[in-house]
């Protein structure tokens, strides 16, 4: 499968981190990305309201935030379900549970070639005119959020 569509030129991406040691440090990390949802907020609360907050001008009422919903080695990866749900209530918005990523990629500690090999597919509705925000805990090569902008 070739991806068709890119990310429109007006995309300005947000990381909190540059490097993710900060993420993981925290207490709440391994339960979170094990798929436990208390540790998970726990984890964004801490983390990224604040940093959130600081960006809210970047949000407009009514934004679609989605995330992809990866199992990870320990569990189904429970941040950035979180995380979108926090954006969503946070700034107006709603949180798309529907859009799923429907294959196995095992992206979290594969190399750039394993990450090719293996891309991310996805399925579920997609609102005509929506305008999405695409969230994640980690991105290291973009890959996954590649494919779930061309499947969006």
């Amino acid at each position: 499968m070739i991806r068709s569509k890119g990310f429109a030129p007006n995309i300005a991406p947000l990381a909190l981190f540059r490097q993710d040691s900060a993420l993981k440090a925290h207490t709440a990390y391994k339960l979170a990305k094990a798929g436990d949802p208390h540790a998970a907020l726990e984890l964004v609360l801490d983390v990224a309201v604040a940093w959130l907050h600081e960006h809210r001008n970047r949000f407009t009422p009514g934004l679609v935030y989605v995330a992809p919903h990866a199992q990870e080695a320990t569990g189904d990866n429970a941040i950035p379900q979180t995380l979108a749900a926090v954006c969503a209530a946070l700034f107006q918005g709603r949180v798309d549970t529907g859009i799923v990523q429907t294959d196995r990629v095992y992206h979290t500690g594969a190399d750039p070639m394993e990450r090719m090999a293996a891309r991310a597919q996805f399925e579920g509705a997609v609102l005509a005119d929506a305008r999405y925000v695409l969230v994640d805990d980690v991105t290291n090569l973009g890959g996954t959020l590649a494919e779930l902008n061309n499947y969006i």
